[in-house]
């Protein structure tokens, strides 16, 4: 409680500061190397949001085409009639961007267009040019509150509104969440870090667009993260769906086989094995910390292709033990984890925290020796476990094309006394001398508030939340 209160002394200071708060979002970006035309796509939204992939084979002269769509948000119930975005067989992409309301210029001679665009372009349209001919009948009256991007298979883009169409200039491109026109760029983080990858990149592999992705994402514990992501291949009419900022695992979707099933729908979080949080925690509330270790490793054995063991989803849950003092469940689930998979040095670093909260000195010790042994620039164990005589290592890996970033929190007053970081090696660090015991602190990176996202033990609500390291 006292740290909520030492928090919301400096929080109108901070609201006065800060013009950009994480609100619901969304990234775009095309990666044309030349020989690949790329899109990467995150949604943003609250985490319980649900999605759905639609697919429609070629009939009366359109195209077969896929949507995808939010299952919170529908139109009489129907939520096809409100696609986020979709993909056509000749290679045609359509998603939107939000952004603050803007004037729509209308013309009297055109019709006023009073529904949702996408459909129609996916059905018609090839190209960017052609999608473009065909908006031009219309006033745009809904596209005042959002950015709609086009692009198509020859590496052509444009995105549009009903004020404004900016047309391609660049071979790679980002988007996010404010208007572009009249050459239009403010600082954002998501753009500002795509753009960074586009143009440090050659050529352009699946691998690359999830690194970009990954890099974009709204993250945890913000109210608005990236749910779905995806990496599309305009040429081939390939989606790579990633789910829930899970990186590890891909569902690989080919448009034109799944066209051939005919007329068909699936909710997205179904491509993807199940979290396994729920039943560990339900198993853990009812039958106690041995019980769920056994579940743990049954289900392993029995089920590992139903449930996803390749993340972080039980090493998240561990973690949230500690959070909440139950210490010794929290070590021995970490314990089992790491029988499995003995060279994830997260795994380990969190084993010494557990030990180390426990008051186990020489165990705590020995297991960030081990990691700082093999990977000496490790950030966790460096923070958690390398804290000579109070002085503390904050790293900042997420923000490689920020302009400036401070470290702030209890210890600083808030914004009165922020600790400039430096950059070096790719990264943000600054070291600071910490009495004993628990402190909260977070990132200013230009203008906008982030949490230590290596370091997941927070506290607070959305745009007040705050991460704690314990000085021992």
């Amino acid at each position: 409680m006292q740290i909520l209160k030492n928090l919301l002394k400096y929080s109108l200071v901070a609201f006065f500061f800060t013009n950009t708060i994480l609100v619901n979002a969304c990234t775009i970006f095309m990666a044309n190397d030349g020989n690949n035309v790329w899109i990467g796509n995150n949604e943003d939204e609250i985490q319980s949001t649900r999605y759905r992939m639609w697919f429609y084979p070629a009939k009366n002269n359109n195209y077969g085409y896929a949507i995808w769509t939010d299952l919170n948000f529908v139109i009489k119930g129907i939520s096809y009639k409100n696609p986020q975005g979709g993909l056509n067989e000749h290679g045609l992409f359509i998603d939107y961007t939000a952004i603050d309301e803007i004037p729509i210029v209308k013309n009297d001679q055109k019709e006023d267009r009073k529904k949702q665009v996408a459909t129609d372009l996916l059905k018609n349209c090839k190209t960017v040019d052609e999608a473009l001919g065909y908006l031009s009948r219309f006033n745009l009256i809904q596209l005042n509150r959002a950015q709609l991007f086009i692009g198509d298979a020859t590496g052509n883009y444009a995105t549009v509104t009903g004020g404004y169409v900016v047309k391609k200039t660049e071979n790679s491109f980002a988007l996010t969440n404010y208007p572009i026109n009249n050459g239009n760029k403010e600082a954002c983080h998501r753009r500002d870090v795509a753009t960074h990858y586009l143009n440090d990149g050659t050529s352009f592999q699946l691998s690359d667009i999830s690194k970009i992705l990954e890099k974009a994402a709204q993250k945890f514990p913000y109210k608005y993260t990236t749910n779905v992501s995806m990496a599309v291949n305009l040429k081939a009419s390939t989606i790579n769906l990633y789910y829930k900022h899970d990186f590890t695992t891909v569902a690989t979707l080919s448009l034109a086989e799944e066209l051939k099933k005919g007329k068909h729908h699936k909710d997205i979080e179904t491509y993807f094995p199940e979290n396994i949080t729920a039943i560990l925690e339900k198993t853990y509330k009812n039958n106690g910390i041995t019980t769920t270790i056994e579940k743990y490793k049954q289900l392993r054995k029995t089920s590992f292709n139903e449930y996803n063991f390749k993340n972080n989803d039980a090493l998240n849950l561990a973690i949230s033990w500690i959070d909440k003092g139950e210490t010794s469940a929290a070590l021995q689930l970490l314990h089992c984890l790491n029988e499995f998979d003995s060279t994830k040095t997260a795994i380990q670093t969190w084993i010494g925290i557990a030990n180390r909260k426990m008051n186990n000195l020489e165990e705590s010790n020995k297991y960030f020796a081990k990691v700082l042994s093999q990977h000496p620039d490790d950030y966790l164990a460096t923070l958690w476990g390398k804290q000579e005589v109070g002085k503390i290592t904050f790293k900042l890996t997420e923000f490689e094309a920020a302009e400036r970033v401070w470290l702030v929190g209890e210890f600083t007053n808030g914004l009165k006394n922020p600790i400039k970081m430096r950059k070096e090696n790719g990264y943000w660090t600054c070291e600071v001398t910490l009495p004993k015991g628990e402190k909260t602190y977070r990132f200013v990176v230009n203008n906008s508030y982030y949490v230590d996202f290596k370091n997941v033990l927070h506290v607070g609500k959305d745009e007040n939340t705050v991460s704690k390291v314990y000085v021992w």
